[in-house]
């Protein structure tokens, strides 16, 4: 029950955070966890006497209620406060908020490694519970956010474990910790049915009252879920809002404002069924592919307000198509403001659905003349992986491949991004993107520039594709067309722009091209999908702007969080152990704290490259939850149940278990871009049977590793926290490294290095193997009592 609020209440604040500050500080969110984790877990260890076997109930229960108590006092804190933070001082944000929420993950880890470390070992059954608990509050806390508000949640959550707290110590003489761990729990559950009570009624409570430096006010809706929060506001009537408008429109209309985590915004229009009203669209250049030619079937991909669906039915497009993978704005335009933006679901050709445009199309045999993907950004971080933008997906080579199976012949796909003058970064990707995918469908390097147009307006630039080549008489017409609406051509089968968009559209494009710029302008990938990240880690010390605004301070903040994650290491296991190298033999204490390392870093590792990659297969980001992280922790969870008291360096069983780890690890990381390249037209049922069976049995054989070293190094009581310690602070420290070797090389070698270091744990058995002998034997001599000092003066 514990680990089942830990994980939730991870999950809740990388929520906050993205609404609140900016998505790259959710990324935050999974650090300061297992920082607080690892700061519980050397309290155990520094005070032995207090954190006795026999006073476990009642430092667990302690402990439960200030958890409950700080997680709720946290909360509180962070939404009343006004967090204006000027862009020079980003790295203060960071400060404040590990200073705020590393208190409740202390008071959780401090119980957590009471039960794992201070309980008699009866083999893997307690790790089992604490991960079988961290799957069940990953999928619990989708549930949860769809009935009630996130500040309710996190009032159940302190419920839930000031009450297992209260249950742990009901029959004991300790009648202070009785009495506390019932009133929190009493106290908090009243305060959780009022606050649920006036969030289901619509009255006003406890909310964001500040996001990103702006007061929240004026709402109309909001709408909360595990990858964004959703709010419109009123505008009221004014001069029509446009991305990239070629003229400044005579017309006023009514308005309302749509964002997804106060941050990226889109309009909904007012719509009384006259077209002719919004004849201004005609002058955004994010509709420009309709003045390249006509388009008769349209797929629209990210609804938001419904402007391309009005985009659609001004050119008079006959059937479009529009794919929202967000339930909260699909609840938006077809009931809560589906009178304001005109039914737009209801419109004739019009069908809206709910889901991901690539998993949609890709199991659709329905086919377009038009593909249009207007400005999709969202900036919400999803709660399953940091820097895993839901949009992440649709900027890669392999989307576009899959955009263009979807076309008729001659059919376009347009996409349209942010341009300036220091901001030409995305542009030349989506070039880059382009002319890939184009050469993946049997273009020549030399005939791209026949196959692609880019036309801008002011701070939007849209670039047109198509599989097949523009001829003369069309690319006439269609520059004719794009002149007389006034905007300006970047790029044409007649029209060139700079050496870098040239060259890319050339066979002169090969690598040592890409790292002669100042700027990671090469294609993104379902390997490598962060196109919004043109930084690279190796500027990192030259980054001198925290402007919040811009793409790459997330390169900024992954750089910061590598620091603070190696102090932290340095602190919690470097000066430790140099402490206790003082009192104890290195060929004794070496093995198990390399050991509990490298299965941090490992399972980490893993999880990590596993989700990002199966994010993008199974088509969703709640699925980063409900399947990834829950198989994984699930079959991790009964894998380490497999683990029985007995357990020995010694035992075949042992070089069993790790010769089917290496196996299952290396099978699973041969087999998953092939399958899910394979599978990726299958249904969404089978998409979800095939993850499972990706990830299930190396998930189980990683589950059995923590207990087998428990078991290996039982006779180490004494300093059985601060393995755990080890294990979590290596955890943290891969949970930032992770995303940053992703970006830089790759998910496939952030997976290799996963494995690689479950490669060190079973090295380190082995050699235990041939030490343990040497090593029990000594235990008998006057060595024995110096190790046993070492256990209890270590700290």
């Amino acid at each position: 029950m514990l680990a089942f609020a830990t994980l939730s209440y991870q999950i809740l604040i990388t929520r906050f955070f993205s609404v609140m500050l900016h998505y790259h500080f959710a990324f935050a969110a999974i650090s300061l966890a297992m920082l607080g984790l690892t700061r519980g877990a050397m309290k155990v260890y520094g005070k032995p006497a207090r954190y006795a076997a026999e006073r476990v109930g009642i430092e667990f229960a302690r402990h439960a209620s200030w958890f409950a108590l700080s997680s709720v006092g946290a909360m509180i804190v962070f939404l009343c406060a006004p967090l204006l933070v000027p862009a020079d001082n980003v790295p203060l944000a960071l400060a404040l908020a590990i200073i705020a929420f590393v208190a409740p993950f202390t008071e959780a880890g401090v119980c957590i490694t009471l039960l794992l470390t201070r309980l008699p070992y009866r083999g893997g059954r307690l790790y089992a519970a604490d991960l079988l608990g961290a799957a069940a509050g990953c999928v619990g806390v989708i549930f949860i956010l769809l009935v009630i508000d996130p500040v309710s949640a996190t009032l159940w959550l302190g419920v839930c474990a000031a009450g297992v707290g209260w249950i742990t110590v009901r029959t004991s003489d300790d009648v202070r910790s009785v009495r506390l761990s019932g009133a929190v729990a009493l106290a908090l559950a009243v305060a959780a049915t009022l606050h649920s009570g006036l969030d289901l009624t619509g009255r006003s409570h406890l909310g964001v009252f500040w996001a990103k430096g702006a007061e929240q006010t004026g709402t109309l809706f909001e709408r909360w879920n595990t990858y964004s929060r959703v709010r419109v506001r009123e505008m009221a009537e004014k001069v029509p809002f446009g991305w990239g408008l070629a003229r400044t429109p005579d017309a006023r209309v009514d308005q309302h404002y749509l964002d997804i985590d106060a941050d990226a915004g889109t309009i909904i229009t007012k719509y009384d069924g006259d077209i002719g009203k919004l004849a201004y669209l005609k002058d955004d250049v994010i509709n420009a592919a309709y003045l390249v030619q006509p388009a008769a079937d349209v797929a629209v991909v990210g609804v938001g307000g419904g402007r391309d669906i009005l985009s659609g039915l001004l050119f008079g497009a006959s059937r479009i198509r529009a794919i929202e993978i967000n339930p909260a704005i699909f609840e938006v335009l077809t009931e809560k403001f589906a009178d304001f933006s005109g039914h737009l679901d209801r419109q004739p050709g019009v069908s809206l659905v709910n889901a991901e445009a690539r998993s949609y199309i890709n199991h659709s045999s329905e086919r377009y003349d038009l593909v249009q993907i207007s400005l999709i950004d969202t900036w919400a971080a999803t709660v399953a992986g940091g820097l895993t933008l839901t949009e992440n997906r649709l900027y890669t080579v392999e989307a576009w491949d899959d955009f263009y199976r979807a076309l008729k012949p001659g059919g376009l796909l347009s996409v349209s991004r942010w341009y300036g003058a220091e901001r030409r970064g995305e542009l030349y990707r989506l070039i880059a993107i382009a002319a890939s995918a184009l050469q993946r469908k049997g273009v020549p390097a030399g005939e791209l520039r026949h196959h692609v147009v880019a036309v801008n307006v002011g701070g939007i630039v849209t670039v047109i594709t198509r599989p097949d080549a523009f001829s003369d008489a069309e690319w006439q017409g269609a520059r004719e067309r794009l002149q007389a609406q006034g905007f300006e051509i970047f790029l044409g089968p007649d029209v060139t722009f700079d050496t870098v968009t040239s060259t890319l559209l050339s066979d002169k494009a090969d690598q040592a091209f890409f790292d002669s710029l100042p700027e990671n302008i090469a294609a993104s990938t379902d390997d490598n999908p962060f196109f919004f990240y043109t930084s690279r880690f190796s500027d990192f010390v030259s980054i001198r702007s925290w402007d919040i605004m811009s793409n790459n301070v997330a390169i900024g903040v992954t750089g910061l969080l590598i620091i603070v994650a190696l102090c932290a290491c340095g602190y919690y296991i470097v000066l430790p152990f140099l402490r206790l190298a003082t009192r104890m033999p290195m060929v004794t204490l070496t093995p198990p704290v390399a050991y509990f390392s490298a299965i941090g870093m490992g399972f980490m590792l893993i999880e990590i490259s596993q989700m990002q990659r199966l994010m993008v297969f199974l088509g969703h980001p709640v699925y980063g939850l409900s399947v990834v992280l829950f198989t994984i922790l699930l079959f991790s969870g009964i894998g380490s149940a497999t683990v029985g008291a007995n357990t020995s360096s010694r035992s075949r069983f042992t070089v069993f278990r790790i010769a089917a780890l290496l196996t299952t690890l290396v099978v699973a990381g041969l087999l998953t871009p092939l399958v899910t390249t394979w599978g990726r037209a299958l249904s969404t049922d089978m998409r979800i049977l095939v993850s499972v069976l990706l990830l299930a049995p190396p998930a189980f054989c990683m589950g059995m590793m923590f207990p087998l070293g428990l078991g290996v190094w039982r006779r180490h009581h004494e300093l059985l926290p601060f393995f755990w310690s080890t294990n979590g602070i290596t955890s943290m420290f891969a949970s930032v490294l992770g995303v940053a070797l992703s970006i830089q090389f790759g998910i496939a070698k952030t997976y290799a290095l996963g494995v690689f270091s479950y490669m060190v744990c079973a090295i380190v058995i082995i050699a235990s193997r041939r030490v343990q002998s040497i090593d029990m034997s000594a235990e008998k001599g006057p060595v024995s009592s110096e190790a046993g000092t070492a256990g209890k003066e270590g700290a």
